[in-house]
């Protein structure tokens, strides 16, 4: 946790309520003793901070969720890709010639 004068938080406020935004904790000395922690209001959610190894493992975790219910292959998983070529052609009209 990121600690600063009071001095500083009124010298640079904007700058601490986004830090703070992004979900940054900061305690807040005054005359060199601790007053206060400026936290955010989570608001039942749990920010993650950018680049961090639990944001990227949250992200991981959604993107696998999302491909096992996105598009599933029609394709047998047994046949060889000689065979699914083969198969494409032979039932795919526009493959078929007009001398047979």
């Amino acid at each position: 946790m990121k600690t600063i004068t009071a001095k500083n938080l009124r010298d640079n406020l904007d700058e601490i309520v986004k830090r703070v935004g992004r979900g940054e904790s900061i305690k807040v000395t005054y005359r060199s003793r601790s007053a206060f922690v400026i936290q955010p209001d989570y608001d039942g959610k749990v920010f993650e901070k950018p680049g961090s190894l639990s944001a990227m493992q949250a992200y991981v975790a959604k993107v696998r969720e999302v491909n096992k219910t996105s598009r599933k292959s029609e394709l047998d998983s047994a046949k060889s890709v000689k065979e699914l070529y083969h198969n494409m052609l032979d039932n795919n009209p526009k493959y078929k010639s007009d001398h047979e």
